[in-house]
């Protein structure tokens, strides 16, 4: 069969003239074609590698962030070493003065000695609390606060105990508060112009202080009944005596005379024993033992003469 000439142009069959696409020249491809796009068309812009790799890009992040903390906190922590360094070791910290106000049994000197301050030591170089408890430590000190005042002072308020009585314990006599709490031992400094308070067991004090300290008020209640009447004025409150039974004694003037008042109330059984004594001493004697502990008869009163 003769071959057609090369390079000769073919005419198109009326088929391909009436088609609207040009001829497609070339092998054929499942619904694409081979061909680029126009020189003049866009390009899609690439996706950032933040887009692209999140993962990675978070966990850089929080490497990021957790090297600025430390970055931060290790200067902080320097910064804060510094200061502290200079505060405690500055002349300009140095403790000038100490000052002690309240204390009566102690000398400032020996307040400043048990808190252990002394001029020239360092303001920040010791505890506040610790201090103050050392202070609290002496016997006669109810309560002490101690503050610092920058640059180179402290002060010192103590609180100490008001002696009202002193109390009898197997054969000791201690020192109580007006509140009721035994707090020291008595010796030759301290004073003992003081109503003395017995009938205290040495057991109780071990084991049940809170009772005791209600007792020691209990007997100072009962004295300053006894020292608001005119009986006082001539005989003056030497003891008051607790009885087992809850009932109170007192011993008044200086021959010690008894006066058994048995329970509360109190006060007009101390009118009763005024009206006796007066009377007693218009006949120019006295009694030993005046009982105006009759809970039957409140009326009744026994005279025991010397």
């Amino acid at each position: 069969m003769k071959q057609p000439p090369r390079n000769v142009r073919r005419e198109p069959s009326p088929a391909e003239a009436d088609s609207p696409e040009p001829p497609v020249v070339g092998k054929a491809s499942s619904g694409t074609t081979n061909r680029p796009p126009p020189s003049g068309a866009p390009k899609a812009p690439k996706r950032p590698l933040s887009e692209r790799f999140p993962r990675v890009f978070k966990a850089v992040s929080g490497v990021k962030i957790l090297v600025g903390v430390a970055i931060v906190a290790s200067a902080s922590l320097g910064v804060a070493w510094g200061a502290k360094r200079y505060m405690t070791t500055s002349p300009r910290f140095a403790i000038k003065s100490v000052q002690v106000d309240g204390a009566m049994r102690r000398t400032p000197q020996e307040i400043a000695d048990l808190a252990g301050l002394s001029l020239g030591q360092n303001v920040f170089s010791f505890d506040l609390d610790a201090a103050r408890l050392k202070i609290e430590n002496d016997p006669w000190v109810d309560t002490a606060t101690v503050t610092r005042k920058l640059p180179g002072s402290v002060f010192v308020t103590v609180v100490e105990h008001d002696p009202a009585a002193l109390v009898a314990i197997e054969e000791k006599l201690y020192l109580a508060s007006r509140e009721g709490e035994v707090f020291k031992e008595l010796d030759a400094s301290d004073p003992v112009d003081l109503p003395v308070i017995t009938g205290i067991d040495a057991g109780d004090v071990a084991k049940d202080r809170e009772g005791v300290q209600k007792d020691v008020q209990r007997a100072l209640d009962v004295a300053a009944e006894v020292d608001r009447t005119e009986l006082a004025k001539r005989y003056p409150l030497q003891e008051v005596h607790l009885v087992e039974d809850g009932t109170v004694e007192v011993l008044v003037g200086s021959e010690g005379i008894a006066i058994h008042l048995g329970s509360m109330p109190y006060r007009g059984k101390l009118e009763q024993a005024e009206r006796v004594f007066a009377e007693l001493a218009k006949r120019k004697t006295e009694p030993s033992i005046v009982f105006l502990d009759n809970e039957s008869s409140p009326d009744r009163v026994v005279v025991r003469m010397r």
